[in-house]
C-alpha cells in the first residue's frame, strides 16, 4: 500500500501581504526628494545669491557713527604731558566712505560667485545622477528577486499539477514510489526556494527604502521596469566637461583678480560732528572734512608671479584630468556597448532555448501519463528548464543594469 505522504500547503501565499505596487519612477522621485545632498547643493546656490547681496553691499558708501569721551587727569609729578593729550578729548563723528572706480573688481568678484554657483549646479547634477544611477540599479536587483519568487511558483504549479496523477500511476503500478517520493522532495525543495527567494526580496526591499529615505516596512511588489537608453552620449556636453570648463574659466577669474589688485586704489571720505578738548568746548568745535585714498602697490616680494605660479598648476593639473577623463568616458563607452550587443544575443539564445524545453515538458507530461518514460527524466528535465529560465532573468537584469550604466554614463 503506498504511504500516505502528507505535502504542507505554503505556509503563507506571498503576495497577499504586499500592498499596492510601486514603480521605479515613484521612488527615483522619492530619493532625490529626501537627499540631504542635494538639499545641501540648493543652500549653497542660496548662499551664493547672497553672497553677491553682500559683494553690492560692500561697494556702497559705509557709513559709521564714532564717539569719544577721554580724559587725563592730571597732578604734581602725575599724569601725561598735556601737549599730547591736550588733558581729554570728547568727539563725536559721523563718517562716510565710498571707493571708486571699482566698476572692474566688482564684476570680477561677481563673477566669481557665479562661477560657483555654477560649479555646485553641476555637482548637484552629478549627484542626482549617481543618486539615480544607484537606487535603479537597486530596484532592478529586487524586481529580479520578486521574477525569481513568480517564475519558482509557476514551476511549484507545474509539479503540483503533476503530483495527483502521479499518485494514481504509482497505484496502478505504472511508476514506483520511490518516483512519488521524489516529486514530494522536488515541490517540498521548490517551497522552501520561494521562501528564501522572498526573505531575499524583503532585504532587497529594505536597501531600496533605505537609499530612498523611505522608513517603510511594508512589502510592496515593485513594477517591471522601462528602461530605455537615453543617453545621447555627447561627451563635449557632459556633466563633467561642462565642469572642467568652469574650472578653466575660474583660473582665468584668478588671475584676473591677482591683476586688479595691483590697480591704483581710489576712495572718498568724509566726516562731520565735533572734536574738542573739554565738554565746554563743544558747541563751538562742530566741523566737517572731506578727502580722498590713494594707494598703490610699488613693490611686495614677487607675489604676483608666485600666485601666477598657482594658477598654472591649477590649470595644468585640470587639463591632465580633463584627458584622462575622456579616455576613461570613450573606453566605458565602448565597453559597456559591447557588453550589451553580447548579452542581447546570449537572450536570445537562451529564449530559443527555453522554448525546446518547454516543448519537452509538454511532451513529457503527455507520455507520464502513459507511462512511457521515467519520472526522473521529467524531473531532470524540469531542473534544466529551472536552471536556464534563470539564466534567462540573469540575462536581462544584466540588460538592464549596462543600459542603467550607459544612461547615467557621466
Amino acid at each position: 500500500m503506498l504511504k500516505k505522504i502528507y505535502i504542507p500547503i505554503l505556509f503563507l501565499v506571498l503576495f497577499v501581504g504586499f500592498s499596492k505596487a510601486q514603480s521605479l519612477d515613484g521612488y527615483l522621485a522619492t530619493g532625490l526628494k529626501n537627499s540631504p545632498l542635494l538639499k545641501d547643493y540648493s543652500n549653497q546656490i542660496r548662499s551664493g545669491n547672497v553672497d553677491s547681496a553682500l559683494v553690492s553691499a560692500t561697494y556702497k558708501p559705509q557709513v559709521n557713527l564714532s564717539s569719544q569721551m577721554m580724559i587725563a587727569p592730571s597732578a604734581k609729578n602725575f599724569g601725561y604731558d598735556p601737549a599730547i593729550t591736550n588733558g581729554g578729548n570728547f568727539s563725536g563723528l559721523v563718517s562716510a566712505n565710498q571707493s571708486l572706480f571699482n566698476k572692474k573688481i566688482k564684476a570680477e568678484q561677481f563673477r566669481t560667485i557665479q562661477l560657483s554657483n555654477q560649479s555646485i549646479q553641476v555637482s548637484k547634477k552629478l549627484s542626482e545622477t549617481e543618486l539615480k544611477k544607484t537606487i535603479t540599479n537597486q530596484y532592478l536587483t529586487a524586481y529580479a528577486n520578486l521574477s525569481q519568487i513568480k517564475f519558482n511558483q509557476s514551476v511549484l504549479k507545474l509539479l503540483e499539477g503533476e503530483f495527483s496523477t502521479l499518485k494514481v500511476l504509482v497505484q496502478r503500478g505504472i511508476y514506483q514510489q520511490t518516483d512519488y517520493l521524489n516529486l514530494a522532495a522536488s515541490i517540498q525543495s521548490q517551497k522552501i526556494g520561494i521562501r528564501q527567494s522572498f526573505i531575499q526580496y524583503k532585504n532587497e526591499l529594505a536597501t531600496l527604502n533605505y537609499l530612498c529615505g523611505i522608513n517603510d516596512t511594508t512589502t510592496v511588489e515593485v513594477q517591471q521596469p522601462n528602461i530605455q537608453l537615453e543617453n545621447i552620449f555627447d561627451l563635449n556636453n557632459s556633466l563633467q566637461m561642462v565642469q572642467f570648463h568652469i574650472d578653466s574659466l575660474k583660473n582665468i577669474n584668478q588671475k584676473a583678480l591677482v591683476d586688479l589688485n595691483y590697480r591704483p586704489q581710489l576712495s572718498a571720505f568724509a566726516d562731520a560732528g565735533f572734536n574738542a578738548i573739554s565738554p565746554v568746548d563743544i558747541p563751538f568745535r562742530v566741523g566737517a572734512s572731506v578727502g580722498v585714498n590713494f594707494s598703490m602697490p610699488l613693490y611686495d616680494g614677487k607675489q604676483r608671479k608666485q600666485q601666477y605660479n598657482k594658477i598654472f598648476i591649477a590649470e595644468e593639473t585640470r587639463q591632465y584630468y580633463k584627458d584622462f577623463y575622456k579616455k576613461q568616458f570613450s573606453q566605458q563607452y565602448i565597453q559597456l556597448k559591447e557588453q550589451l550587443k553580447l548579452n542581447d544575443e546570449l537572450i536570445v539564445e537562451i529564449k530559443g532555448q527555453l522554448i525546446n524545453q518547454e516543448q519537452l515538458i509538454g511532451l513529457y507530461k503527455t507520455e507520464i501519463e502513459k507511462g512511457l518514460v521515467r519520472f526522473l527524466d521529467f524531473l531532470s528535465v524540469v531542473n534544466n528548464y529551472v536552471s536556464t529560465k534563470n539564466n534567462l532573468t540573469v540575462a536581462e537584469m544584466n540588460r538592464l543594469q549596462i543600459m542603467n550604466q550607459l544612461n547615467y554614463l557621466k
